[in-house]
């Protein structure tokens, strides 16, 4: 009897634990939410101490953009390659040749290099932010920095993220160059279609939008997942292990970002 009592007195509240569990969650996301647009917040107000720690920024570019060169060249190149081969695959048929570079183009400047680029990005530069802010603070040298009276936000944060909105759209331009080397190498040796039909196909369907556009997403991008690591990181709790937290939501909240984010871009400027 008492443990029927106990099963009929526990069924009718199980509703409300799913409710409970709900508005916890939703809490949690404000909350976070919150904390993030405080930083931005800060960081914009506090902009012009940026210039006191300018060489912060100049270091920040050069981790987010030179060192980054290398696995944008891999990406961008396969990206290209990999364009023209089944444009050609799934169109050989029943198109002219040179249509294939005016596929590639549209597709590399528009589309696959800012999107493939900044996810690969996510988990290089993103990673990398919030384990190095993530470490700081469970080691409590951000602490000490605010003990010394420094402005953690402006000394911290903003340098990373003005490097990845700097450096994100250079990085794109660069790829969007060797995506479309990419593309005629796939297209001649692969392909069997003319470097002379592709390149015609290329200049027939450039237009300068396409490539601003996609120097527009890359801004977007770089900012979005340098704010969010530095969030992240900045906000790190529990040692070690919290670290490690911190970069793996650090990898899929701004891998989410990006996809929403370019949805958005190209439904408001398309």
């Amino acid at each position: 009897m008492a443990e029927s009592t106990v099963s009929i007195s526990e069924t009718p509240t199980s509703p409300f634990a799913l409710f409970t569990l709900l508005g916890k969650g939703a809490n949690r996301f404000f909350e976070t939410l919150g904390g993030y647009a405080n930083v931005i917040w800060w960081m914009l107000r506090n902009a012009r101490d940026a210039r006191t720690y300018s060489r912060n920024i100049f270091q920040q570019m050069v981790q987010i953009g030179v060192d980054s060169i290398p696995i944008v060249i891999f990406v961008s190149t396969f990206v290209g390659m990999v364009t023209a081969v089944q444009s050609a695959y799934q169109l050989y048929d029943w198109i002219p040749r040179n249509v294939v570079g005016s596929l590639v183009i549209k597709s590399v400047l528009l589309e696959l290099t800012p999107l493939l680029t900044a996810l690969v990005l996510a988990g290089k530069v993103g990673a990398t932010i919030t384990a190095e802010l993530g470490t700081m603070r469970v080691t409590e040298q951000i602490d000490a920095l605010e003990a010394l009276a420094f402005d953690p936000i402006s000394f911290l944060i903003t340098p990373r993220v003005l490097a990845g909105v700097v450096m994100f759209p250079v990085l794109i331009v660069f790829g969007d160059v060797v995506a479309a080397i990419g593309g005629l190498l796939g297209s001649v040796f692969v392909a069997n279609i003319s470097s002379e039909a592709f390149i015609s196909g290329m200049k027939d369907s450039f237009e300068v939008y396409d490539a601003v556009f996609g120097i527009i997403k890359a801004t977007m991008f770089g900012f979005m997942i340098t704010s969010i690591a530095c969030y992240q990181g900045f906000h790190v709790e529990g040692g070690s292990e919290g670290v490690g937290k911190a970069t793996m939501n650090t990898v899929v909240l701004t891998c989410l970002a990006v996809v929403v984010m370019d949805f958005v871009l190209a439904s408001v400027l398309l």
